[in-house]
């Protein structure tokens, strides 16, 4: 007997040990997933690596948490650096090529942009640079000079993230800027918070804007203003010293005897708190 209990407790011990692993996994996944600001000094260091990695050759900026998102924090005093940049005068054609550079380019810098791969790129808009090739006498011409290939937000398991676009510019050189970037974050993978009672959480809320001549306006919500379905997005909610990326039912609200949407309320999926309102 006493060898057959020696033989169940070798047996049963590396089913707990497994099991425990598991569970410490699922610890990790944090969230809502925190972006948080660098300090001055790792911002100008990782800013100068990121201009380093390019050959000097983008005039654009990393934003406050060390990303290409736009950010007026490294400007300086105040101007954009790429409003006092020169950029080559030569007539520039569209090609397929030019859009290779700007997907290529975001993946290149993914420790910069978060785009880990050009085919989770979905082209949104392309748009011409005109100016002079011959800028005096009869002939003054306006055609290309640079190309901006516009990105659309990032997407997490089919769910779009806010604020995400990217915009690439290309001159005959290569690429010059980029504004925008996506995220690395953690999805809380279902919702705790169906739309219906999303919509419920915000009844009898009070909001306001201020119309043309500056006058506050209120309104309290009521049924006859969510008749509009909500969508589910990612968005990054401003707290103490960085993001905090959160699941959330944007939920229209329209203003009073009209069919225009007013505000966007964002209730997060997992506890049903109103995170933030944007007017539109």
């Amino acid at each position: 007997m006493i060898k057959g209990r020696t033989l169940l407790i070798i047996f049963i011990l590396p089913i707990l040990v497994v099991s425990c692993k598991d569970i410490a996994y699922e610890d990790t996944e944090v969230y809502p997933t925190v972006i948080e600001k660098l300090s001055e000094d790792e911002l100008i260091a990782r800013n100068q690596r990121y201009h380093q990695q390019n050959n000097n050759r983008i005039c654009s900026t990393l934003n406050e948490y060390g990303y290409t998102g736009f950010s007026r924090v490294l400007f300086q005093n105040d101007i954009n650096p790429c409003l006092t940049s020169t950029f080559p005068k030569v007539h520039l054609p569209y090609q397929n090529s030019l859009l290779e550079q700007a997907k290529q380019s975001l993946v290149y810098n993914s420790e910069f942009t978060n785009v880990e791969a050009s085919n989770t790129l979905v082209l949104k808009e392309t748009l011409p640079l005109n100016g002079c090739t011959i800028c005096e006498g009869p002939n003054i011409n306006n055609v290309p000079l640079q190309w901006k290939f516009t990105f659309q937000e990032q997407q997490m398991n089919g769910v779009e993230v806010e604020g995400t676009e990217i915009n690439v510019y290309v001159d005959s050189y290569g690429v010059n800027r980029i504004w925008g970037n996506w995220y690395t974050f953690n999805d809380p993978g279902f919702t705790e918070v169906g739309y219906l009672d999303a919509q419920n959480k915000i009844l009898n809320m009070e909001l306001s804007y201020q119309n043309e001549n500056q006058q506050t306006i209120s309104q309290t919500i009521t049924n006859e203003h969510l008749t509009e379905s909500p969508t589910l997005a990612f968005v990054p909610i401003p707290i103490e010293d960085g993001l905090a990326i959160h699941k959330c039912w944007i939920v229209p609200v329209k203003l009073s005897q009209s069919d225009s949407t007013k505000w966007h309320v964002k209730v997060s999926v997992k506890t049903g708190e109103v995170l933030s309102v944007e007017i539109l």
